[in-house]
C-alpha cells in the first residue's frame, strides 16, 4: 500500500521518507497547498499521512492545512475509506489538570490556542473518518532549526549563566524515533491491522528543561571547550523551558496494539549534538 504524505519540507518529513526508503515503500509528497488538486484516485488504496498540521502547530499556532484543504480531504477519504494518519500532541490535555501522565480515554482538555485547534481536528476526524489513527506526540526535536533542541545548544554556545526550568515535565521526542514509530503503525495498518482510534507516543523518560540541558552539556562538552566560555546551568523556575509544553503521555496502549515500544529521548541525542559541533569545527 501506497503512502500520501502531507507535509512541508522539515526534518521530520525527511526522517519518515528516510524509514519508508529504507522498507521500500512507495510514497508521494504533498504540499498542504496541493490538496485540493487532489482527486479520489491520488488516495485510492493508499495511506494518507498529515505531518504538516503538527509541525505548522508546534512551530506556532496556525494550521497549515486551510479549513477548505482539510474538507476536501475528508471528502476523498470518505469517499475512498482510506486509512488516515494524523499526528497530534499532548496539548489536547494542556487544560487545568496538566501536567499528568494522560491516556488515550482521559477527556481532551485544551488549555491553550494550539491545543484548542488540535482538539478540533481530532473531532472532525472522530466524525468522519473512520479507519484512522491520531498519533499523539511530544515535543518534537531535531538538529534543524526552529525547534528548543538548536536554541539550547545556541545558548550553550553564548555560555555564561544559562537559567533554566526544572520543574515543568515532558517528553521530548526526536524526529528519527517518531518516524520509526508512525513507520511501524502504517506497516501494521498496509497489511491489515485493524486498530483505530487514538494512540499516543512520547519518547521515555519525562524530563525538565534542566535536566535535558544537562545531558546535551554532557555530551556537547566531549567535543567543544565550553569551560572556556563559563557555560554554566542555572535552575531558575521563570526561565528557560522546553517548548512547545506539552503535558506527558502513557503509551501502553500502542506497545499493546502496535507492538511498539518507547525508547529513551537520551538515545537520540549524540548523533545531532555530533552533527551540530562539527558545524562550530569545520
Amino acid at each position: 500500500m501506497n503512502v500520501l504524505v502531507i507535509a512541508e519540507p522539515s526534518a521530520l518529513q525527511q526522517a519518515v521518507c528516510h524509514w519508508f526508503e529504507a522498507r521500500e515503500r512507495a510514497f508521494r509528497l504533498v504540499a498542504p497547498a496541493d490538496i485540493l488538486g487532489l482527486g479520489r484516485a491520488d488516495v485510492y488504496n493508499t495511506v494518507v499521512l498529515d505531518l504538516a498540521t503538527l509541525e505548522g502547530l508546534q512551530r506556532g499556532n496556525e494550521l497549515s492545512l486551510s479549513g477548505e484543504s482539510r474538507h476536501h480531504l475528508i471528502e476523498l477519504l470518505e469517499a475512498s475509506a482510506s486509512p488516515f494518519i494524523f499526528l497530534s500532541d499532548g496539548r489536547v490535555f494542556d487544560g487545568d489538570y496538566a501536567p499528568i501522565n494522560h491516556r488515550e480515554t482521559d477527556n481532551v482538555q485544551p488549555g491553550s490556542v494550539a491545543g484548542a485547534r488540535l482538539s478540533a481536528v481530532e473531532h472532525l476526524l472522530e466524525r468522519h473518518i473512520e479507519r484512522r489513527v491520531i498519533l499523539r506526540t511530544g515535543p518534537v526535536f531535531s538538529n534543524q532549526p526552529d525547534n528548543f533542541f538548536v536554541r539550547f545548544f545556541q545558548r550553550l554556545l553564548d555560555g555564561g549563566d544559562i537559567a533554566l526550568n526544572s520543574q515543568l515535565k515532558t517528553c521530548p521526542t526526536h524526529v528519527a524515533d517518531l518516524a520509526r514509530v508512525i513507520s511501524g503503525v502504517i506497516d501494521q495498518v498496509a497489511c491489515g491491522a485493524n486498530n483505530w482510534g487514538a494512540y499516543h507516543y512520547n519518547s521515555s523518560s519525562p524530563t525538565s528543561a534542566y535536566e535535558f540541558a544537562e545531558v546535551m552539556f554532557a555530551f556537547a562538552s566531549q567535543q567543544l571547550d565550553l569551560d572556556q566560555k563559563a557555560t554554566s546551568l542555572v535552575v531558575q523556575e521563570s526561565a528557560l523551558r522546553i517548548e512547545p509544553a506539552v503535558p506527558v503521555l502513557r503509551c501502553e496502549k500502542i506497545l499493546h496494539d502496535f507492538g511498539i515500544k518507547q525508547l529513551p529521548w537520551r538515545s537520540y541525542l549524540p548523533q545531532p549534538i555530533k552533527l551540530l559541533c562539527e558545524k562550530q569545527n569545520p
